[in-house]
């Protein structure tokens, strides 16, 4: 992992606006691809691995990496269920409340969520009466959300898929897409079929992991291979706009350790709200459109990884044990890009059957299905969900055990201050 001298240029064409002035903000190295979990027994070093590299396009201001592994490696066979936490359901619930009652959504509108997983969001809009459809790369969650009752087309999300929903179903009153957007290979492709898709007063939603926050908490593991972008206000209505598409309100969630939730109508049909003002402003107030702060950004996260990797030495200095809480997406790019092998976390516990008995690419940490034993403290990697572990983890901190949360700061649960 390295923080390259200003003016290191990438050899690519921005992802949004197809300009070559992309510049380098940090190489996290080469690196597998954090989702495709490997048998613990693979020869050392076989798992393919790819550049993750960082850049921030002086023309829009978008930042991106610049490989691209296809869309078909990553995403065919998936191993992440969004309905495995209580934390995600609810918000959706809460989400599609607030979405029907601002938008008018009644029986018989049509809902499409886009990268729609194992159904979770879908389902969470039974209430209202409306049809919903899902489109789900991944075959084997789609499968899931199909065994549950929820419509599901098993394929990309693209123009020509809109072209066939549009076909079948008609025009959408609501497009949602969440934790998805930032993942697409087909980028234009994607928001041109959501503004043919969108009926007249249709109003397309989108929840992806905001820049902002990023940058705010050093949260550097959101960047991995299947995150081809990430958005400010700013850069995420440069890509809009160009297809004829506007953000008219933008709020921010409290969901992934901050989440932009922008609300897209067809250019001029909608009022464009205080709070797309109020967002550019501090955006601009944050400096977000200019590469000095990710530039800061990138020496943070040297810094983070001295203090992490000094803790766990210490742990392991001591005897003690440390296991990862957890093996998500974000893990994989921690524990690459800091060096962290079972020397320092001997395995990782997960509640996902689909990953247990593997284990995370690279640095090869086992994953073990949760049982009764327990270590001395835990490396939560999925640190954007700590308030559900701190809750269902009481009586663990309370009987001496630790939980180790990596970011936005080293912090430990459970230490005894003296």
């Amino acid at each position: 992992m390295v923080v390259p001298p200003k003016g290191v240029t990438l050899d690519m064409a921005c992802r949004c606006c197809g300009g070559r002035n992309v510049e380098l903000v940090i190489d996290l190295g080469d690196q597998p691809h954090c989702n495709r979990l490997v048998r613990p027994d693979l020869p050392p070093g076989a798992e393919p691995h790819y550049p993750l590299r960082v850049g921030f396009c002086r023309d829009c201001t978008m930042v991106q990496i610049d490989h691209t592994i296809p869309k078909e490696s990553m995403f065919s066979d998936y191993p992440y269920v969004s309905g495995t936490t209580k934390t995600l359901p609810a918000h959706f619930l809460a989400t599609s409340r607030r979405i029907a009652a601002t938008y008018g959504v009644k029986a018989g509108d049509l809902v499409v969520d886009i990268g729609s997983n194992d159904g979770t969001w879908l389902k969470q809009w039974a209430f209202s009466g409306a049809r919903v459809l899902g489109v789900e790369a991944a075959g084997n969650v789609a499968k899931l959300a199909q065994e549950a009752g929820v419509p599901t087309w098993n394929r990309f999300f693209n123009a020509a898929c809109c072209a066939d929903i549009l076909k079948e179903y008609g025009p959408a009153k609501i497009v949602t897409a969440a934790g998805v957007f930032f993942h697409l290979e087909e980028l234009h492709s994607v928001v041109e079929g959501i503004a043919a898709l969108l009926d007249s007063d249709g109003v397309f939603v989108v929840q992806a992991i905001y820049l902002g926050g990023m940058v705010e908490n050093i949260a550097f593991d959101q960047v991995y291979h299947e995150h081809l972008c990430y958005y400010t206000l700013r850069s995420l209505s440069a890509l809009l706009e160009r297809h004829g598409l506007e953000v008219f309100e933008a709020i921010l969630v409290d969901i992934h350790g901050g989440s932009i939730e922008a609300h897209v109508c067809r250019t001029g049909t909608r009022p464009i709200g205080d709070s797309v003002r109020a967002m550019r402003a501090a955006e601009t107030g944050k400096g977000l459109g200019g590469i000095e702060t990710y530039r800061d950004f990138a020496a943070r996260v040297l810094d983070l990884r001295t203090r992490l990797v000094a803790m766990l030495e210490g742990y392991r200095n001591a005897g003690r044990s440390v296991w990862a809480y957890g093996a998500p997406a974000k893990g994989a790019t921690l524990l690459n890009s800091f060096g962290i092998g079972p020397d320092l976390v001997q395995k990782a516990v997960e509640k996902n059957p689909m990953k247990v008995g593997l284990a995370i690419p690279g640095m090869r940490i086992p994953i073990e299905a949760e049982d009764g034993e327990r270590p001395d403290a835990y490396l939560v990697l999925a640190w954007n969900f700590i308030e559900e572990f701190l809750a269902k983890e009481q009586a663990y901190l309370a009987g001496g055990g630790e939980l180790i949360v990596p970011i936005p700061k080293v912090t430990i649960y459970g230490k005894d201050p003296a």
